[in-house]
């Protein structure tokens, strides 16, 4: 009877060992507010200012220095209660661990996107302000599926590379034939620089980012310049040639009270392989503050006045706003 009770206490102090090694987080955001948006029609609702998720991600020590890792996040409209098309449409990916960086395939943001674009935009890509349709080139695409992935952080220094299968049932992929993107970023105290390049769409499409920011703690200056080509690729060139683009975003954001200011200035421009023609696919001006409630609830408002190809003769309205609750879990 003792040696059964010495052999159950073993098993459990060996399964408890096992078990403490291991972890599993589930958290979310649910975000809404009411908001009209530029280059849209007049049409006032219920929006979320940035993706509503649900997420689960878990980490396993294998010892030896290698740790299993994985995350799916599932994307949600919160005003309808329906969900995105594709289920698990933010992340869904399995990997290990390593002291030289992780290793991991699935469905994931591109580095390009994650280490540069995103840092470029003081709106962080989301609210009617962001400028998500200026750090792109509106070549790139921020996320990829059926990708293989690497990212390691080393002295301040981020890496991050990723190539992805041409699957024509995704609709970040459609059409491309083996899209990838590599990115890298600095770090030291208040200054940060970052680099992105990727090719989204085909052998001629390509679109690079350089990044920089430098944090004065009472303001934080970001600056990002984009250039590239839009290949021969339908929908993207605008002459039936290769045309070339530039962008460039400047910004800060400024600590307030509880909250934060932040206002950009992007601009996009297009030069027609076909003539020359140069034409500015997009030019806005954002600001907004963002109030803290709590360490994971933020009421946010911000306003727009976007100019887009077209936005004249369309009808579309040229100013937008938001003005919402943000709760993170």
């Amino acid at each position: 009877m003792k040696k059964s009770l010495l052999a159950l206490a073993a098993l459990a102090a060996v399964s408890g060992s096992a078990f403490a090694q291991s972890s599993v987080t589930i958290y979310g955001r649910v975000d809404q507010g009411f908001a009209q948006e530029a280059d849209a029609v007049k049409n006032r609702q219920i929006r979320a200012g940035s993706a509503n998720r649900l997420g689960f991600r878990g980490v396993e020590d294998l010892g030896g220095g290698l740790k299993a890792f994985f995350q799916f996040e599932h994307r949600f409209d919160a005003g309808e209660g329906t969900a995105n098309a594709v289920f698990w449409d933010g992340k869904s990916f399995v990997g290990v661990r390593t002291t030289f960086g992780d290793f991991y395939l699935g469905r994931e943001d591109n580095p390009a996107y994650a280490i540069s674009q995103a840092a470029g935009d003081p709106f962080g890509t989301d609210t009617v302000a962001a400028n998500t349709t200026i750090l792109n080139g509106r070549i790139g695409t921020n996320r990829y599926a059926n990708s293989v992935n690497y990212r390691g952080t080393f002295s301040g220094v981020t890496l991050g590379a990723q190539i992805a299968e041409a699957d024509g049932s995704k609709p970040q992929s459609a059409g491309e034939d083996r899209p990838w993107s590599v990115a890298a970023a600095w770090t030291g105290g208040p200054f940060t620089v970052g680099v992105g390049h990727e090719n989204p769409a085909n052998a001629d499409a390509q679109w690079t980012t350089v990044n920089a920011a430098w944090d004065f703690k009472v303001v934080k200056l970001i600056g990002l310049y984009g250039f590239g080509d839009t290949g021969t690729q339908a929908g993207l060139t605008t002459s039936g040639g290769n045309d070339e683009r530039t962008a460039y975003i400047l910004g800060l954001t400024a600590p307030i009270g509880n909250g934060e200011l932040k206002a950009s200035y992007g601009v996009l421009e297009n030069e027609a392989a076909v003539g020359g023609t140069k034409t500015k696919l997009d030019k806005q001006i954002g600001i907004g503050y963002h109030y803290a409630l709590s360490k994971r609830t933020t009421v946010y408002a911000d306003f727009i006045n976007e100019k887009r190809d077209g936005i004249d003769a369309s009808g579309r309205e040229k100013n937008g706003f938001d003005l919402g609750l943000k709760h993170n879990f």
